[in-house]
């Protein structure tokens, strides 16, 4: 496992944790699109970024703008 493998995994564990759907929905998109230290900023930020307008949690993704949100 490399690092930036470890760094996701490190992520996942953290968002998951959390209590409530938030964590747990910030965990898949992490899971599905992040690439750490792969130029694209921050996990939110590529998230926010994520195109996949047909997975079912795409309206609810984290976003870096929260004026953003639901767009």
């Amino acid at each position: 496992m490399n690092e930036s493998d470890k760094r996701r995994e490190e992520l996942i564990t953290r968002e998951s944790s959390k209590p409530g759907l938030r964590g747990r929905v910030n965990a898949f998109c992490i899971s599905c699109i992040v690439e750490p230290g792969a130029g694209g900023g921050s996990w939110r930020q590529q998230v926010t970024d994520c195109t996949a307008v047909t997975c079912p949690l795409y309206p609810v993704r984290p976003q870096s703008d929260p004026g953003s949100f639901g767009e």
